[in-house]
């Protein structure tokens, strides 16, 4: 299936996602904050990397800051998996390349919790033309460019209005699985 990097200081956390994710049959590797992960940035880049944000040495937004700054033609997604409750500018802050969504570990459910990393990794890896600054073409699929002054949906759809107010970005354990639709080839790689 797919090879994924866990970033989460919390041991148990790490280990957590460590054994569903193998088995539901991924390889993964993990990093305990955000400094040990940016040596896994030097090889084969992981198809997703499921990162917390608050850690110590070197949190998420500064381990996202490094990904845009030097490898931003690489194709990176990162699928945010935090405790944190949101704020608008941590939405900001998350509502571009590479995040491809944010899962809620407050609410954290073990099947639902592997849907949504399925469902990320169908996701495109790589900038699309609307990131890039003063363009306001049409994104792929014909979906209307983002405003500017709303944040970027994950384009993780889960069918429900978002879990907590104002965060286009969570998933809650109590939404509906998230099921492929004709079209878009079916099975995640």
């Amino acid at each position: 299936m797919a090879r994924i990097l866990v970033v989460d200081d919390e041991p148990d956390v790490r280990e957590l996602f460590n054994i569903t994710l193998k088995m539901a049959g991924h390889t993964t590797e993990t990093a305990k904050d955000g400094m040990e992960a940016l040596d896994f940035l030097n090889g084969d880049l992981p198809d997703l990397i499921l990162l917390d944000l608050m850690m110590p040495r070197l949190d998420g937004f500064g381990f996202l800051t490094h990904i845009r700054e030097k490898l931003e033609d690489k194709p990176v997604r990162v699928l945010v998996a935090t405790a944190k409750v949101l704020e608008d500018a941590d939405n900001e802050r998350l509502a571009s390349w590479p995040v491809v969504g944010v899962l809620n570990k407050g609410e954290l459910d073990i099947s639902a919790m592997v849907i949504v990393i399925s469902t990320a990794l169908t996701k495109e890896p790589v900038k699309s033309i609307a990131e890039e600054p003063g363009v306001t073409e049409v994104l792929k699929d014909s979906e209307p460019a983002p405003s500017s002054s709303a944040p970027q949906s994950s384009g993780i759809n889960t069918g429900k209005s978002p879990s907590i107010a104002g965060d286009p970005f969570s998933f809650r354990s109590s939404d509906p699985p998230i099921q492929p639709t004709e079209g878009d080839g079916g099975t995640p790689k």
